[in-house]
């Protein structure tokens, strides 16, 4: 009896073995099972997001079409309709309508005979092929939603690199009441450094070093550590009603046809706002940087030193960086002539690659804004605005452009530059809207024929 009960404990520490080693299996193998279902899904929601923003990128190709097609008859006699026919037939003055008034999501599905009337269940969209294999079906629901052109976008945007570090940029505005807006406009601001750069901001630029305070440049032989957020240098060219070449090398009672400023970025709001005669000029006011009149006249004065900006660049920015505005002066020779405004943005140092923007802003009214609501009767009301920015006149051509795959949706907006032979061109790289994306353009996909595939 005192055998078998031996042989009894130890058979039950046995088992207490076993149940615990399978436990600790059982646990090991439900971690890998849900490491396995996570990586399953998150692989499943990225496949998802690219498709999405693939899609995105189609609806922008279609727009470069429609683009093409709304230039030709912009080139035309043809006035603007009142609305589409929905024939099947687009004429010019449809297609002018739906570029410059009706604000459409379906104006480049309309213009690119996509979509030949809005179906009930989907308004609009056009669905893309996923593949170009024979018999392969939209599994992810692909499509494009809602892109819009916008002919007259109220600012600039553009990207400086290494390899294209300077933008020249002749400037043409809207009209406002059948007069020129470039007389009206007083000052400029621009924003540069946006967050589609991916360059953390380590604000290597306009430092305060040691026990005496001394400012800090960046090194422009130190190739491994570029400023950032990097200096700019922003200069303009302008003539009056009459002008002539000695003008331009001098300033003027007040007055100057040429000038060039240059904008140091820092994290410091002590340094922004100080002023050191033989160093650099602080511009930040205690809310916004600016550089005032007075100053931008000196830097086409050569009895006095043109000294750079300390602007200041908070590093909780949101869309971009750095932001300073820029106080313009009148030409010499009388009002501002709207053939000779152009404006040249730089990076001195080559580095890092930044997108910027321009605003152009005037003291009194500048430009109206049109937008249009559809109301409840079906119909649509116009609403007006006064801007004090100025509205671009074919210098650049926005495309606001939305893709998804399933219900997962991408907003991708880029900026087009008309060339002379009616050509168009990014510029860089695509700026995404919201968070997550690359910013380069990597695209593989085909758009079919076929936009109704019920």
């Amino acid at each position: 009896m005192r055998k078998m009960k031996n042989h009894f404990k130890k058979g039950a520490a046995s088992f207490y073995i076993v149940a615990f080693s399978t436990l600790i299996l059982v646990i090991i193998a439900a971690s890998f099972a849900a490491i396995i279902v996570s990586e399953m899904t998150r692989t499943s929601n990225d496949d998802l997001a690219q498709s999405a923003y693939d899609s995105a990128l189609a609806g922008i190709e279609d727009a470069k079409l429609a683009v093409a097609n709304y230039q030709t008859c912009a080139q035309s006699n043809a006035g603007v309709a009142d609305g589409l026919n929905k024939d099947g037939n687009l004429s010019c003055s449809e297609i002018r309508y739906l570029v410059e008034e009706s604000n459409s999501c379906d104006m480049v599905g309309y213009i690119t005979g996509r979509l030949k009337d809005t179906p009930d269940e989907k308004v609009g969209e056009i669905l893309v092929q996923e593949s170009s294999t024979a018999g392969q079906g939209n599994n992810m629901q692909q499509a494009y939603t809602c892109v819009k052109i916008d002919m007259s976008p109220d600012n600039y945007t553009a990207t400086m690199s290494e390899r294209s570090p300077t933008k020249v940029i002749k400037l043409k505005f809207e009209e406002f009441n059948g007069q020129p807006v470039e007389p009206l406009i007083k000052r400029v601001k621009i924003s540069w450094l946006s967050g589609s750069n991916n360059t953390s901001n380590s604000y290597t630029n306009f430092k305060e070093e040691g026990e005496d305070k001394g400012v800090t440049f960046p090194s422009i032989s130190n190739m491994f550590k570029p400023a950032t957020p990097p200096t700019i240098s922003v200069g303009f060219i302008q003539t009056g009603e009459n002008f002539t070449l000695d003008d331009f090398g001098m300033t003027r009672n007040g007055q100057t046809d040429r000038a060039m400023v240059y904008l140091v970025p820092t994290d410091s709001k002590t340094l922004a706002r100080q002023r050191k005669d033989d160093n650099y000029i602080g511009a930040y006011n205690g809310s916004e940087n600016v550089v005032g009149v007075n100053e931008v006249l000196k830097s086409n004065d050569k009895t006095v030193k043109n000294l750079p900006y300390a602007v200041y660049c908070p590093e909780d920015s949101t869309e971009f960086s750095c932001s300073t505005t820029i106080e313009l002066p009148d030409p010499i020779g009388g009002t501002r002539n709207s053939e000779t405004f152009v404006f040249v943005v730089s990076l001195p140092y080559g580095k890092p690659t930044t997108d910027f923007k321009l605003e152009f802003l005037c003291d009194v009214n500048c430009g109206t804004l049109k937008t249009y609501t559809v109301n409840d009767e079906g119909g649509v009301d116009e609403h007006s605005e006064d801007k004090t920015q100025a509205l671009l006149d074919g210098i650049q051509i926005k495309i606001d452009s939305t893709g998804r795959a399933n219900d997962l949706f991408r907003r991708v907006e880029t900026r087009l530059e008309p060339e002379d032979n009616l050509s168009l061109s990014i510029l860089g790289p695509l700026e995404l809207l919201g968070e997550g994306g690359g910013d380069a353009l990597k695209k593989d996909y085909a758009v079919t024929k076929e936009w109704n595939f019920r």
